[in-house]
């Protein structure tokens, strides 16, 4: 195993060599000619170079021979980095399998000096190893060579590693090297932090505008849970009041149960949209889904005066999607479609399968008030509306949903003919849907 704590690595360092060791490339002289070489040339003795990032860099140093890692140990740690060895391949990867789980707090390893030659398993093999594995691909790889043939270098570097040295080498280059591998690891890990944070922030973005569009829903939604909770009053009322036969008694009581039911219902439908996305991907059916948006917008189209005409193409093929944020996308269309006929209309939602088989189309067509040109050139822009009220998020974060599920979503409009907003999502290919079960069945254990 890799040594992670600087005194058993200096202990380590002053061991005899192995049997079968070859010379160092150094000339084998005493570790502290080279200590006092590297502070009479300024390495040692002074500050430290501040880490980039205010960030230490964990180097692993994977060479067999003592006194080449001692050296390099000593120059990098001179210039700021920690530092851990491995003096075979077998042990680097078990040293970094170790140290990036950071199961006992050890920070983890972000680049590995490895020479060619080891032991055991050659550099060459040992970079294999790390590229191909999922949570070390990641670890950059500087090769150390004292092979000077250009298939011998490209080797490594068509392998994944970022950069190489060869033997033997100015204490210069070693650093220069060092510093601007790590300054491209840094801007990585920048870049994937910044991605992350995108990803929350959309994540965030979505709930909000999930949250307008159940305000906006608010009125219905109290009528919806008004009526049930009216007829289960009347019924207890009915049956605390007056003397009655049981048969009638128990007549009511059923009736009683079958609204708390259908209370239930209403609630977990909202519940189910309210939570927030866990933005996993399943096979869905998006018949099913536009039925529970309509369902959910029943009152509110009602109120409005919207009559719905459906035309569900029966047997769609499946679609690989986050349920609830293409139900969340198909809401806001429904909602804007009811605010564009304020003296109510036709709503007419079709479902079809493109003649090539690879997409899903779902249109909501409407008899309202229309979009001017300048109107659906900007509705999908953020913070667009036409409305006094509104926060001008509904359709641009559906039009950010569907493009992430790699599907399109298109309005067209004539001012006073009404609108007709497309979506067309892709359909599921049938290793999406093993892969999607795959995982599904991981997660189960």
């Amino acid at each position: 195993m890799g040594n992670l704590s600087d005194e058993p690595r200096r202990k380590r360092a002053t061991e005899n060599p192995r049997p079968g060791h070859r010379a160092s490339h150094l000339g084998g002289g005493d570790t502290l000619l080279v200590i006092l070489a590297l502070k009479e040339n300024g390495f040692l003795g002074g500050a430290r170079r501040a880490p980039m990032n205010g960030e230490r860099f964990h180097i692993l140093i994977v060479d067999d021979e003592p006194n080449t890692a001692e050296y390099m140990a000593t120059l990098l740690e001179s210039s700021g980095y920690t530092t851990s060895w491995a003096y075979s391949g077998t042990e680097a990867l078990e040293t970094l399998v170790t140290a990036n789980r950071q199961e006992d707090g050890t920070h983890p390893i972000d680049l590995v000096i490895l020479d060619v030659r080891l032991p055991d398993l050659d550099g060459y093999e040992v970079c294999q190893r790390i590229k191909g594995n999922e949570t070390l691909k990641h670890v950059s790889v500087i090769m150390v060579t004292a092979l000077h043939s250009t298939d011998d270098k490209t080797r490594g570097l068509d392998l994944g590693a970022d950069d190489y040295i060869t033997k033997p080498f100015q204490s210069e280059e070693l650093l220069a090297r060092v510093k601007a591998v790590l300054r491209i690891r840094q801007m990585e890990r920048e870049a994937r932090q910044r991605a992350i944070e995108l990803e929350q922030s959309q994540a965030q973005l979505i709930q909000v505008e999930k949250l307008a569009a159940m305000g906006r829903l608010a009125a219905s939604i109290a009528h919806e849970l008004n009526n049930p909770l009216q007829a289960i009053q009347n019924c207890l009322h009915l049956v605390l009041r007056r003397p009655l036969p049981e048969t009638k008694r128990r007549q009511y009581l059923e009736m009683a149960q079958e609204e708390v039911e259908r209370l239930i219902g209403i609630v977990q439908g909202m519940l189910d949209f309210y939570r927030p996305s866990k933005g996993q991907r399943a096979s869905v059916k998006v018949n099913t889904i536009v039925e529970n948006v309509l369902a959910l917008a029943a009152k509110q189209l009602q109120r409005g005066q919207v009559t719905v005409h459906q035309h569900l193409t029966p047997d769609l093929p499946p679609l690989e999607a986050v349920s609830d944020q293409i139900k969340q996308v198909f809401l806001n269309i429904v909602i804007n479609a009811v605010e564009a006929m304020p003296d109510g209309g036709d709503l007419y939602v079709n479902t079809t399968l493109t003649p090539d088989g690879r997409w899903v189309t779902i249109s909501f067509t409407d008899t309202g008030i229309g979009l001017s040109p300048e109107e659906q050139a900007n509705i999908f822009e953020p913070f667009y509306t036409t409305k006094t009220q509104g926060t001008g998020l509904g359709l641009s974060v559906s039009y950010g949903i569907i493009e992430r599920h790699g599907g399109s979503i298109e309005v067209q409009s004539e001012p006073g003919q009404g609108s007709c907003f497309t979506v067309k999502l892709p359909v599921s290919q049938p290793e999406q849907s093993i892969a999607t079960a795959t995982q599904r069945e991981g997660a189960k254990r």
